[in-house]
């Protein structure tokens, strides 16, 4: 069931991994403009992030790990956003541990993030009709043998079993 939304003063935007380095200065620029809901659930994002950001009425922080099923319905913090009235317009899914150091350490935690969170964030779209936005990465083409930037055609090579597998091949599943 698609939730229809009209036009409001300032549109919903939700933006995982919002308490990480592009994800709080993604919230930074929209709160500007509009009600943004940060969700993340500090596997690699701080809160001395977004701490700046928790008494703007027009900010609200949902600690959640996107790997699990999401219902914005049952959560009281959203209640001056009134979701179940004004909906979700966008989503923005930047939700991954990025740096090499994270993925590394955190591999599986790195792949569901990319594979199941952006399942679940689809089906939170899917929902009110919002547009959706995946942060990927060139990454997922491997390393090129040329020195010129990768031609549309060109489907990349990427190690299966790598140090960087997990987040190179989380995102490929997430764009399939």
């Amino acid at each position: 069931m698609t939730i229809r939304t009209q036009a409001f003063d300032k549109k919903n935007i939700i933006v995982t991994g919002g308490a990480g380095f592009l994800g709080s200065h993604l919230c930074d620029a929209l709160v500007t403009k509009h009600k943004v809901i940060c969700i993340d659930n500090f596997s690699t994002g701080v809160e001395e992030n977004i701490h700046h950001l928790l008494s703007n009425p027009n900010f609200e922080f949902i600690r959640h790990d996107i790997t699990q099923p999401l219902d914005l319905n049952i959560l009281r913090e959203l209640k001056a956003f009134q979701v179940p009235f004004q909906g979700i317009q966008e989503i923005y899914h930047l939700a991954s541990p990025a740096s090499p150091k994270d993925y590394v350490k955190m591999p599986v935690e790195t792949a569901l993030a990319n594979g199941v969170g952006t399942r679940n964030m689809l089906e939170v779209a899917k929902t009110y009709g919002a547009k959706f936005l995946f942060l990927s990465s060139g990454a997922i083409y491997g390393t090129s043998t040329e020195k010129t930037p990768f031609p549309e055609n060109y489907f990349g090579y990427v190690d299966p079993v790598g140090p960087r597998s997990a987040y190179t091949e989380g995102k490929r599943y997430a764009e399939a």
